[in-house]
């Protein structure tokens, strides 16, 4: 059994959480085992986007101690902006429509007491978490009604999950658009059915046509740049503290893997 099991839905999100382990290694497409500071074993798993993978991903996963959901969600507030860190103190899974079934609690008080003690600034919050993406401001300001600060698309299942099988879950998320974007593409579905990344040829072709989103798409990469920079850096400064961090810990000295002590 891992002891951490890291939910990453995009690339770049789950290549964040792996430049942040020690002794890296890959066991199969999109999965790779690290090492927190301590030895703790982490298996990252990317699962791509959306409630139907995440519920799969999880569904397959590897028992552990705690069940991460780390990557982007888009701000339902104003004040967030990209590369703001949210903390997950309730997730509010959502349906088609935008009406909140319900909320699961979740524990964040040792993450948020370990990153104040560092002087990093998070934000407890509820997450919103849908089945659809939220692409209009609109829908935001919908979605928002339930007191969430942001909203993604794949942390419900992972929190049902883990409360099924009796796992403690943290929901980490940086803001990547901000609570006045619109987000997705112009009359096109661009992510990759089968990994669930977005289909960079695809959503060129989509916007190629439409002069009036390049700015828009230019915007949402720089943010891109600035979320994903500020979760690798959290979670290096996370991670390397090992398991306590994560309110788990500490692990015995004993049980560091011997590859990783010096």
């Amino acid at each position: 059994m891992e002891d951490v099991v890291v939910f990453a839905a995009l690339g770049w999100e789950a290549r964040a959480a792996l430049d942040a382990l020690q002794g890296v290694e890959a066991l199969g497409p999109r999965v790779w085992r690290g090492y927190l500071g301590d030895g703790a074993g982490v298996r990252v798993l990317q699962i791509g986007v959306g409630l139907e993978r995440a519920e799969q991903a999880v569904a397959e996963a590897a028992a552990a101690g705690l069940y991460v959901s780390c990557g982007c969600a888009g701000a339902l507030l104003g004040g967030l902006h990209a590369g703001d860190l949210v903390l997950g103190d309730r997730v509010v899974p959502l349906d088609r429509d935008g009406r909140a079934l319900g909320e699961i609690p979740l524990d964040a008080r040792a993450l948020a007491t370990f990153s104040a003690a560092r002087g990093i600034p998070v934000r407890v919050s509820p997450v919103a978490s849908s089945p659809v993406m939220l692409a209009s401001a609109d829908a935001k300001r919908e979605a928002a009604r339930h007191g969430a600060a942001v909203v993604e698309m794949e942390s419900a299942a992972v929190v049902r999950m883990a409360r099924e099988r009796g796992v403690a879950c943290a929901v980490v998320k940086v803001v990547l658009d901000e609570a006045h974007d619109a987000v997705g593409f112009p009359g096109a579905d661009v992510v990759d059915a089968e990994t669930g990344e977005v289909d960079v040829a695809r959503a060129a072709r989509s916007l190629a046509m439409r002069p009036d989103w390049w700015l828009r798409a230019a915007r949402l990469a720089r943010r891109q740049r600035v979320a994903e920079r500020r979760l690798r850096e959290y979670l290096a400064v996370v991670f390397s503290a090992g398991l306590q961090a994560l309110g788990r810990g500490p692990r015995t000295t004993g049980s560091v893997p011997s590859a990783l002590v010096g």
